[in-house]
């Protein structure tokens, strides 16, 4: 089994920075599927409702 140099460690801030990295695309790309998943409920909301007062 070989050792690693130093240099081909990864530091504790490089690793910090991907964390938070990776914590930033995932709560961007949680709140765009959120906000369209949203609006695809109150669509259909709405136009069940509107269909419910048509028919009475």
């Amino acid at each position: 089994m070989t050792e690693k140099s130093t240099s081909e460690y990864i530091s504790k801030k490089e690793v910090k920075e991907m964390i938070e990295e990776a914590l930033r695309r995932h709560n961007r790309r949680s709140t765009i599927i959120s906000s369209v998943l949203g609006w695809i409920l109150i669509g259909g909301y709405s136009f069940g409702l509107f269909q419910a007062v048509q028919n009475v």
